[in-house]
């Protein structure tokens, strides 16, 4: 797509309930041109705001504008800037939201819907932030996506979902890194009982290893055979794989 629809959507916390449940209305039925990333970040005053971040990859951009105009009727936004992009421009403000240096820890789990309880977390992540520059991502796998056949890829998941991307970010100097690893450990185990097996595999750590059991699904099986036919020596360990034994290989 040349040109997409997309943009920033800012919420004062106040009306964190309210907008977070209009959200889960809206993604309901979503159609396959609108994706909706949201979550809770810290606003420019440090105090927490709640995001949504659209995005229309559709042939008709008069259609988009009326989807992405949809979000403002969620409450009385702080700051509503939607537009004309391109994918680089896009890639590049997500790029400069992590400069080089700074320290993250990244925990992730899947939910089937913003229930309630999710909505209840998310509120509980906004009111405990420890540092001004973490924040939770909720991003939607829907439409097309969720009619490529499981078996197709490693994905393990093809059903509707949202991926919880929980993000703890400080400075190098920050003297409280304990603290900001226990708001992202906190918010993940309050996050687990109404989650779906496994997990996304690009932020799974080796350490979450009931997570990596599941997280390719059906396909564990022929991936792994594929790893040890393909890649025996483990060159490629970005992403953790089921078999602990892969993480004590070295490449040669």
């Amino acid at each position: 797509m040349p040109t997409l629809l997309s943009g920033l959507v800012l919420f004062g916390w106040e009306q964190a309930g309210s907008v977070l449940a209009g959200l889960a209305d809206i993604l309901s039925e979503s159609p396959d041109e609108l994706t909706v990333q949201s979550g809770v970040l810290p606003g420019p005053d440090g105090k927490p705001v709640v995001f949504l971040s659209p995005t229309w990859s559709g042939d008709d951009l008069t259609v988009g504008e009326r989807a992405l105009a949809r979000l403002d009727t969620l409450g009385t936004p702080l700051v509503s800037q939607v537009g004309s992009t391109t994918v680089p421009a896009m890639l590049a403000g997500i790029d400069a939201q992590f400069p080089f240096g700074r320290h993250v820890e990244i925990r992730t789990c899947s939910v089937s819907s913003l229930t309630s309880g999710v909505r209840d977390t998310l509120s509980l992540a906004g009111s405990t932030l420890t540092s001004p520059h973490s924040a939770v991502s909720l991003h939607s796998l829907h439409g097309a996506a969720t009619r490529v056949p499981v078996s197709d890829t490693a994905f393990g998941n093809r059903d509707p979902h949202l991926m919880i991307e929980i993000i703890a970010q400080w400075d190098p100097d920050d003297t409280h890194a304990a603290e900001h690893r226990a708001w992202a450990g906190d918010l993940a185990d309050a996050l687990e009982p109404g989650a779906l097996p496994g997990g996304y595999p690009n932020l799974l750590g080796p350490d979450a290893v009931a997570q990596i059991t599941h997280a390719y699904g059906p396909n564990t099986e022929r991936l792994l055979t594929a790893k040890h036919r393909y890649d025996p020596y483990n060159v490629f360990h970005a992403t953790p794989l089921p078999d602990p034994s892969w993480t004590r290989r070295t490449a040669r």
